[in-house]
């Protein structure tokens, strides 16, 4: 069997290729719009005041889609089926939590504010702002 020697460039090439096919594993519909571990939120986005759970049709906090305030389990609006982002700008330490079909707790944000600029909507049918 013939041993193969990568040089430098290519072994970084593999790894980034690694790293970058574990972050979509991370992100699968079983994990609808989660933050990577340890990052921190960016500025809220302009069309996301104080207080309020914003969820986006796009990636990157493009095309708002709803804002929720209220506690208490909200359906998302129809055509968020896949992709998306979201910012929690609600008070400081504030969880929202994300809700499947069967109205099943499937994930819990991170304190406000936190977001996450590509998540999946998918999964997705009520979220609960506080």
């Amino acid at each position: 069997m013939r041993s193969m020697k990568f040089g430098r460039g290519a072994i970084m090439a593999l790894s980034a290729t690694a790293l970058a096919v574990s972050g979509v594993l991370a992100t699968s519909a079983s994990a609808p719009a989660q933050p990577s571990p340890g990052r921190s939120a960016a500025a809220a986005p302009s069309d996301c005041p104080k207080y309020y759970f914003c969820g986006y049709k796009d990636a990157n906090f493009k095309r708002l889609a709803f804002k929720y305030q209220d506690c208490y389990l909200q359906e998302i609006p129809d055509g968020l089926n896949s992709g998306g982002s979201w910012y929690n700008n609600q008070s400081a330490g504030t969880k929202a939590k994300m809700y499947n079909k069967s109205k099943h707790l499937i994930y819990t944000t991170p304190g406000a504010p936190s977001s996450d600029s590509h998540g999946d909507w998918g999964p997705v049918w009520y979220v609960d702002a506080c």
